[in-house]
């Protein structure tokens, strides 16, 4: 901007006239060429006085001539200078601050329209969108980490200090403790000389006692043992009397079963066997019970394990169906998206040959009213003469063919013309159809370009503990380069 002001003031200089370079003698700086008097030529001879590359100052070379000019000259370069120096300071002033205020408005427009284009592209484009919610999450993460560890470190010097708190009392602990230890040794070390001595003393008394109880027991054992064997004696002769008095009581008995179990048998050789169940009583029965109950809790685990896998496979078969049914209105939106565009370019063609078609009819239906036009001007274009019915059947024959002749070659110059025309717009068209498909591929560039440099501009104005939060599929290939996030950990 600086630059331009700068030009423009030095181009706007004021020299003897009003108007810059109208002066025969105006100076270098007012000259659309850089030396405008080299290029003057004198007048040639036997050329007019009128000549526009001729003054009549400058036909003669004489030195009086030359210095009149050069007088002349030195005199409109001191006026020049003159009124270049006594321009207003204010007129200047004013100018300068009009081209100050111009290129101020200037730039501020432009950043105007910059601002909301970028508004508009933060708005329309989902990428940043997508990339500003990014950001988003990962800053509140951030904090939330951030947060987590401070409580954490506050946490661990709260336990710190309540942990040296308590060493502290443990050891005022372990020093009282050791001193109650130290007076409770002492005490029982006196106690236990007291018991020991004491000890002593019983166990000389006992031993004394248990050695006179032994001798009188040894006495009474002595005596006791004369009358159990005599005991003894006697019991064995009372058990050998009672043995031999049941071993006959046990042969009649064996002889009476056996003569009965004799008889039995034969009153019951016709009878059935008795079954297995006629031996189930109520200890078969508790045993029974046992097994039929220990078989329903077999059973119910078995149902209460079988109800928990059906759930669990009843949950992974519903999330395998959710992500089925997702998946499937992907593909669906997608083809209906692709159909709905092949749907629309098959409309479009559809609507071309149409279109083609209605001009290709229309055309027909100008020629068809051509045509008939025409024939109906030949017919009237008769000639009537007064001369020989064959004559005239002649002339009128021959003016017929040249009229058709004529109009044929009529008709087929229009036609060319007009199939020219036809192409010409087909070439327009296309071109104009190439030139909209390369406005817009240029215009899509620019807006993934501005949607690229309005990203870099956002992820770089945040923190690298923010970038570093982000999750890595949300940058590009250029953005992990150009913001060095190849090698960086992401959490």
């Amino acid at each position: 901007m600086s630059d331009n002001i700068n030009t423009q003031k030095s181009r706007r200089q004021y020299g003897a006239w009003d108007k810059p370079g109208v002066s025969l003698f105006a100076v270098v700086s007012q000259e659309p060429l850089n030396n405008m008097l080299s290029m003057m030529k004198p007048l040639p001879m036997g050329s007019s006085d009128y000549d526009k590359d001729a003054y009549p100052m400058i036909q003669k070379s004489s030195a009086a001539e030359n210095a009149v000019y050069r007088a002349i000259k030195f005199q409109v370069e001191q006026l020049a200078l003159k009124r270049r120096l006594e321009m207003s300071s204010m007129e200047e002033e004013q100018r300068i601050n009009n081209e100050l205020l111009r290129a101020l408005v200037q730039e501020r427009k432009a950043e105007v329209v910059a601002k909301s284009k970028l508004v508009q592209l933060q708005r329309n484009v989902p990428e940043l969108r997508d990339l500003q919610v990014e950001v988003n999450v990962a800053t509140t993460a951030l904090k939330v980490r951030q947060q987590m560890l401070a409580e954490a470190q506050a946490r661990s010097v709260d336990k710190q200090a309540e942990r040296e708190e308590a060493q502290a009392q443990q050891q005022q602990v372990e020093l009282q403790v050791l001193k109650e230890k130290l007076v409770a040794d002492q005490k029982a070390h006196a106690y236990r000389e007291a018991l020991i001595n004491q000890i002593a003393e019983s166990t000389e008394k006992r031993e004394r006692k248990q050695h006179e109880t032994k001798v009188q027991e040894r006495q009474e054992l002595i005596d006791y043992q004369k009358e159990i064997a005599l005991e003894q004696q006697q019991e064995a002769e009372k058990w050998a009397q009672k043995r031999k008095q049941l071993q006959e009581s046990l042969n009649k008995t064996f002889a009476q079963k056996q003569a009965t179990r004799e008889a039995e048998e034969k009153a019951n050789r016709t009878r059935p066997q008795r079954g297995i169940l006629d031996s189930y009583g109520p200890t078969t029965a508790a045993f029974v019970a046992k097994d039929m109950k220990r078989r329903s809790d077999e059973m119910q685990a078995r149902e209460l394990n079988s109800v928990r896998l059906g759930l669990q496979l009843c949950k992974i078969q519903h999330d395998r169906d959710a992500r089925d049914e997702l998946l499937m209105d992907l593909l669906e939106h997608e083809y209906s998206v692709k159909e709905s565009k092949r749907h629309m370019e098959q409309m479009l063609e559809r609507h071309a040959e149409c279109y083609a078609n209605h001009e290709k009819v229309g055309k027909q239906r100008e020629e068809d009213k051509y045509f008939r036009e025409q024939r109906a001007n030949i017919g009237n274009d008769i000639r009537r003469d007064s001369t020989s019915f064959g004559e005239r059947q002649h002339h009128m024959y021959e003016h017929r063919i040249a009229s058709m002749h004529k109009k044929n070659e009529q008709c087929y110059h229009d036609m060319e013309q007009q199939a020219m025309a036809n192409e010409q717009r087909r070439n327009a068209d296309a071109e104009a159809a190439r030139n909209i498909a390369a406005t817009w591929a240029q215009l899509q560039e620019a807006q993934d370009a501005a949607v690229g440099q309005e990203r870099l501009r956002v992820l770089r104005i945040q923190p690298q503990e923010v970038l570093n939060a982000m999750r890595p599929y949300i940058f590009t290939a250029n953005e992990q380069k150009v913001l060095n996030l190849e090698t960086s950990k992401h959490i």
